[in-house]
């Protein structure tokens, strides 16, 4: 390697490490305000993330049981009925536009809050 590739590739390294950084300030998480639980596509309930002793919501339908937990501005689905229990398994989120899917109960977990505008229609 000569001194020039070395340079090439010290500036794209740099180029790479700055570029991660501005995109992680770009597309920053945006505050989250409340939960929004959907059952089969009508509107469960709306509760907000930052309850002061917390919330567990216990949704129980046609279609099954979802055990739902808000706590400290993050919200989770602890238990559920459904046989592969993905929903249980991805865990807490807390930024808003995330979302808990249980397709066999056909419940969904929503964050709702301040969001970006992605391009401006006229």
């Amino acid at each position: 390697m000569t001194r020039l590739d070395k340079l090439i590739f010290c500036v794209l390294i740099a180029f790479s490490v700055l570029s991660i950084l501005f995109t992680n300030i770009i597309f920053a998480k945006k505050p989250a305000d409340e939960v929004v639980v959907e059952v089969n596509g009508a509107e469960y309930g709306r509760y907000s993330l930052y309850e002061k002793n917390g919330k567990i919501l216990d949704v129980k339908t046609e279609f099954g049981y979802n055990k739902i937990e808000i706590l400290n501005g993050k919200v989770r689905i602890s238990d559920a009925d459904c046989p592969d229990k993905l929903d249980v398994k991805s865990g807490w989120i807390d930024a808003s536009g995330e979302m808990l899917v249980c397709l066999p109960n056909r419940v969904l977990v929503r964050i709702d809050g301040e969001k970006d505008v992605d391009k401006v229609a006229y």
